[in-house]
């Protein structure tokens, strides 16, 4: 069921000569798309949402993933709300869901707005949420994931404070000692770090009006913070020293503004808040975002776009927003985007569309498919896959309330040469949770031979596995990582050659 195709950037709106297709220049062609997975089975029958996900290059097998989670709900209408996490340790292959819950004096029956983030440096994954109704006890709460580790550390709490509000969190270098660690927060309140990797927490520092708060570190320690301010600008704040001080930037202006409580653009019965994603490129430090906007309306109903941007310097300026996934015109909608780039310069994004199914804005329940698509030449062409095998209802969210909720974002994992985009798809009936692998590997990297995008003992051990004849090519015998046949110690010199990690 997954499909393809090369989508140019939108000339129609903007009078942009369309760019000729370049695929395959970093990995000699295109990804491979595993199918479908579920990986929240211990969720039941109930809602999930509101994804999450990350993963580092330094033990690039490991990724955690997360949402929104009902599992404890005695039914569809006594809602108890938690956080659960799934984790793979070998690639995605297989996945092991549970709860993350903060200390015991913080417990609520509503915990969500999952967050994710990993350390570049060591491996070292965190994740996290809010507990909404703990009273003065409520706030955002952190457990980490130890290199190497197969399970999360208990939870701390990073902020105790009721209000608390959409967090996301990420973690670089700490300037201007750059041979450390700061883990970030940021939410309603500010800014909030830690330079012990989550044990203790400071005070927020303010970001001013706002939503989404978005953080990402670059390659020397700045923070870029990106966020909606509930009018017409997808904005940006910058800190140089870590978060203590931060100068203005705007992203893009939008062309259409919805609160945060409509979806009246879209099909469905659901709330669209219009939120802003950025990625930074890990060795360039480039800045790429992407959003969501009316580009036209026809027969009443809403075109809306993902529209992307990019910065070259630190994001003082931006080049002039276009849509990406259509020519501007067709009427479909796409949302709930999420980007990130590799360190090959790969961008990828997932979101929401509607181009499957020919249905109004006004209809009460919508047909979506999960997409993602990615491109190889900094944005200008973009090949997108369906990653849903068919398309699925909001009316199928797992709740019973007056109006449908299917989250408010997603969430995207990068790790060597793969890609896990993860999404809810309520095909089985009720909202679930899901990923596919989407594997760049096509013997990118010589020595890789268990195909994680690093060199490293690992390659050793599936050599090792392998020892003997392989009569096979290459790409049917990984572990003949220099094309001869055989799998033997002439494997292993290649691989100390290429060692990454």
């Amino acid at each position: 069921m997954l499909t393809n195709r090369t989508i140019r950037w939108g000339a129609a709106v903007h009078g942009l000569a369309l760019l000729s297709v370049t695929t395959g220049a970093l990995a000699g062609g295109p990804p491979t798309v595993g199918p479908q997975q579920r990986i929240d089975p211990g969720g039941g029958t109930f809602s999930a949402n509101e994804t999450t996900a990350s993963a580092s290059a330094a033990n690039p097998l490991h990724i955690i993933a997360g949402w929104n989670d009902w599992r404890l709900s005695p039914s569809v209408s006594n809602e108890v709300i938690n956080t659960g996490f799934a984790l793979s340790l070998d690639g995605g292959q297989t996945w092991s869901d549970f709860l993350i819950r903060p200390p015991v004096p913080n417990q609520s029956g509503v915990e969500g707005d999952p967050m994710t983030a990993f350390d570049a440096n060591t491996g070292t994954l965190w994740a996290g949420a809010i507990s909404f109704s703990a009273g003065s006890n409520s706030g955002i709460y952190v457990a980490r994931k130890n290199p190497g580790s197969s399970t999360f550390e208990p939870s701390v709490m990073a902020r105790t404070a009721s209000g608390t509000d959409k967090c996301w969190m990420a973690a670089g270098l700490r300037p201007p000692l750059l041979t450390s660690t700061r883990l970030y927060i940021t939410y309603n309140e500010g800014v909030i770090w830690s330079d012990d990797m989550g044990d203790t927490w400071t005070d927020p520092i303010s970001l001013g009006s706002g939503i989404g708060f978005l953080p990402r570190v670059g390659p020397q320690g700045q923070l870029y913070v990106a966020y909606w301010d509930f009018n017409t600008g997808m904005l940006l704040k910058r800190s140089l020293d870590g978060g203590q001080t931060f100068t203005d930037h705007t992203i893009a202006t939008r062309m259409d503004v919805w609160d945060t409580q409509s979806g009246s653009r879209f099909p469905g019965n659901f709330r669209v808040p219009s939120m802003v994603h950025i990625a930074v490129h890990p060795v360039t430090g480039h800045l790429y975002a992407t959003y969501f906007d009316t580009t036209n309306t026809s027969g009443g109903n809403s075109n809306v776009d993902v529209y992307f941007t990019k910065s070259v310097d630190q994001g003082t300026t931006w080049t002039t927003p276009v849509p990406i996934l259509d020519t501007g015109t067709e009427n479909f909608d796409q949302f709930f985007t999420w980007i990130e780039v590799d360190a090959d310069g790969r961008l990828h994004l997932v979101y929401y569309d509607t181009k499957n199914t020919v249905q109004n804005d006004n209809v009460t329940n919508g047909m979506f498919d999960a997409y993602y698509a990615y491109s190889e030449d900094d944005g200008a062409t973009w090949t997108d896959y369906r990653l849903s095998n068919t398309s699925w209802d909001s009316n199928d969210d797992g709740l019973d309330r007056a109006t449908q909720f299917i989250g408010d974002y997603l969430g995207l994992a990068v790790a060597g040469n793969r890609a896990y985009p993860v999404y809810l798809d309520t095909s089985a009936g009720d909202a679930d949770i899901y990923t596919n692998v989407i594997d760049f590997g096509g013997g990118g990297v010589a020595g890789d031979a268990n195909g994680d995008g690093v060199v490293n003992f690992a390659d050793i051990l599936v050599i090792i596995g392998a020892w003997g004849t392989c009569p096979m090519p290459p790409a049917e015998c990984p572990a003949d990582v220099n094309g001869d046949t055989l799998v033997n110690f002439a494997d292993i010199l290649v691989v100390i050659a290429n060692w990454t990690i």
